[in-house]
């Protein structure tokens, strides 16, 4: 029954009766109700509407922004793989360069005890580099600069803390290499060639390196979402 309609039948009800004030008043009353009933109906069906828009609206932001969120993990979990990796290779051409600088000195030893060389004698792998340990050396400087390189192009998915100690195991393995020379020549006696101080540094980074990387490591599994057992934040 339309409002148009419920106001008609009430005005010819009142007309019939003669305008009595009982009437009159109960009529009232329950038109009124009647009109509210209307009108809270439509506020409620008006309501529901705009509720529904808005419902969709978030569900449509709520998706939009998992999707974001999708694509984002993915690259950062790219880049994390791929950063380990180069960081992998830093971490063994260091492994190497520091067991040949223990190989040499133990080889030197031996010479100065057995060989009785002069201190103005040239003695190839002594006074210089070997071929071997060159090649160890550029091997590693080739790997520090990838991972230089790579990192910076995809620091922006690692935490800060995660850059942090990224920057400071990078830039102690090159210090490592760009001052293994300088902790590996020395004079036929076995004195170093460079100021003690080279040496302090150089052995104190060696030490760092491996207090650091359990750290990173930590940071690469927070950002994947791993927990020490190896399982996803979501597994069990």
């Amino acid at each position: 029954m339309q409002t148009k309609e419920v106001f008609e039948i009430a005005l010819a009800i009142i007309g019939s009766v003669g305008g009595s004030a009982v009437i009159i008043a109960g009529l009232s009353s329950w038109l009124g109700k009647v009109w509210a009933n209307r009108i809270m109906q439509s506020e409620i069906a008006k309501h529901n509407e705009e509720l529904s828009i808005i419902k969709s609206n978030l569900t449509k932001v709520e998706n939009e922004h998992q999707i974001r969120f999708t694509n984002v993990h993915e690259k950062q979990a790219s880049a994390i793989s791929e950063l380990y990796s180069l960081l992998y290779e830093v971490n063994s051409g260091r492994d190497r360069m520091l067991m040949q600088l223990t190989c040499r000195n133990i080889r030197e030893e031996a010479d100065r005890e057995f060989n009785n060389c002069e201190e103005w004698e040239y003695i190839y792998g002594i006074h210089t580099l070997t071929d071997e340990e060159k090649v160890l050396t550029e091997n590693l400087k080739n790997a520090i600069a990838a991972l230089y390189d790579f990192y910076g192009k995809n620091r922006l998915y690692l935490s800060l803390r995660c850059c942090e100690l990224m920057d400071r195991v990078a830039g102690l393995s090159s210090f490592i290499s760009g001052n293994y020379s300088n902790v590996a020549i020395k004079d036929s006696k076995g004195n170093l060639m460079v100021h003690p101080d080279v040496k302090k540094a150089w052995d104190s980074s060696v030490e760092a390196i491996p207090q650091l990387l359990p750290h990173l490591e930590q940071e690469f599994r927070a950002h994947l979402g791993i927990n020490q057992h190896g399982l996803t934040s979501g597994s069990r």
